[in-house]
């Protein structure tokens, strides 16, 4: 058998009756589940079965094995039981309707049988080892123990040291753009932008890159698409297996073919301009002890900015502060901030050793990728003048399967809630409008947008 933690995890109640409930995924609580091969909802912990409520219909809680229901694991997405000559499934419920399922996930609420529904029962199987290293950042963080948060995740708020310049003993400066960076992009089934991306990096710059794109599959483009891209001898154009891989374990597994000390991260829809100054970039890879180097998009608001959890709007939350900064490096007419947009060179090895981007999130991987470069003390740098432009497809031309991928709010909003689950957080949305509160030095949010959460 295998652990069972799902999107909506359960955990048992804290009173004598055991009922299960929605509970962040956390890897400080044992939480995992186990299906026996006899069909029992094992809770390994505590070495009690699921089974139904006697004091509430169809909710479930914790007995002795003996009185245990019998389940089975249905698609590798359902967990189901026969009552009554109906299949019912688990699900999470409404507070005040423990009869109706709920795919939004509230907190706390009863976790119950309930007929079976394609989105709201759906669950995510997550082996306990896999669940523990993705939520390694979260578990290895030390809750502050004065402030005006307190909860777990804001020790991960104080900004990291100030970058500094390397001495020129440990200052080995690139000779040649294409022997130190590797630009590396994650599409789907879009192969012409990538070879528009790659013609406009031999417009702009005169020159070649390697360039390691990673595509979904499967692996049936015609001929002429091959044929094209000879046209582009340094493109390495890989091809998964899966139709939906994910953003994350795409920009992954191209990483990990990088042979060079940078890497240049650019989406698929990117076109390089004149202010695309990957010299610039180099320099301070090079010279400090900066970590990444992000631009901007040509024409639009400043994205790069603070990253900060706490009780905003009655909860715990993450808020992205877009346009904070916490220090200026006046040399490079540039600041040090905790995030930038997704234009950035980087070195390879830091970004390799915490794991890259977290591959539960198939979209929506930003902030999280961030918040991990944060946690480990790595350096941000964000210039102003480092442009590219961003050259979406207009809707029409959008493949269906693009669309859905991309644009559906129910995934968007699904991988979202993921997101806030990571840390254990009720809520996260963008501050377009802030100040700095002086006597703590803390940002005050006045102005909201994009806001995403639990019920």
């Amino acid at each position: 058998s295998s652990g069972i933690n799902a999107e909506w995890p359960l955990r048992p109640g804290d009173d004598d009756n055991k009922e299960l409930t929605v509970a962040h995924c956390n890897p400080d609580w044992e939480q995992t589940f186990s299906l026996t091969a006899e069909g029992k909802l094992i809770h390994d912990p505590s070495g009690k079965c699921a089974a139904l409520n006697k004091n509430k219909l169809y909710s479930l809680n914790l007995v002795d094995c003996e009185e245990g229901m019998i389940f089975n694991l249905f698609n590798n997405s359902f967990i189901r039981s026969e009552i009554g000559g109906r299949t019912m499934c688990i699900s999470p419920t409404v507070q005040t309707d423990i009869r109706q399922s709920n795919r939004f996930t509230c907190l706390n609420v009863p976790v119950a049988l309930t007929p079976c529904h394609e989105e709201d029962s759906r669950i995510e199987l997550i082996e306990e080892s896999f669940f523990l290293s993705e939520r390694k950042t979260f578990k290895d963080t030390v809750a502050p123990s004065t402030g005006s948060c307190t909860f777990k995740a804001c020790g991960l708020n104080p900004p990291v040291k100030a970058v500094e310049m390397l001495k020129p003993l440990f200052s080995i400066r690139c000779k040649k753009v294409f022997d130190c960076v590797t630009v590396v992009t994650k599409t789907a089934r879009r192969p012409y932008l990538v070879m528009r991306l790659a013609k406009s990096i031999r417009d702009k710059k005169g020159y070649d890159l390697r360039i390691i794109a990673y595509d979904d599959g499967p692996n049936d483009y015609p001929k002429e698409v091959w044929d094209d891209m000879k046209e582009y001898p340094f493109l390495q154009y890989m091809i998964g297996d899966s139709d939906d891989m994910g953003i994350s374990l795409g920009r992954n597994l191209a990483l990990k073919m990088v042979k060079t000390k940078y890497f240049l991260l650019v989406d698929d829809d990117h076109v390089f301009n004149d202010k695309s100054n990957l010299d610039k970039m180099i320099e301070i890879l090079d010279t400090t002890d900066a970590t990444l180097v992000g631009g901007k998009f040509e024409g639009f608001m400043k994205f790069a900015g603070a990253l900060r959890f706490g009780n905003y709007h009655g909860r715990e939350e993450f808020a992205i502060f877009s346009g904070h900064c916490d220090r200026n490096l006046t040399k490079w007419g540039c600041e040090q901030c905790d995030s930038t947009s997704n234009i950035f060179m980087a070195k390879t090895q830091p970004v390799l050793e915490i794991g890259g981007w977290s591959e539960e999130l198939l979209i929506a991987e930003h902030a999280d990728f961030f918040v991990k470069m944060k946690a480990v003390g790595n350096k941000i740098v964000y210039c102003d003048d480092i442009e590219v432009i961003n050259q979406q497809e207009t809707p029409e031309e959008r493949s269906k399967n693009y669309q859905k991928l991309r644009y559906d709010m129910g995934r968007k909003n699904r991988m979202f809630r993921l997101m806030n689950a990571r840390y254990n957080v009720n809520g996260l949305f963008w501050c377009s409008k802030y100040e700095v509160v002086e006597e703590t030095q803390e940002l005050k949010c006045l102005e909201t947008k994009h806001k995403i959460g639990y019920c």
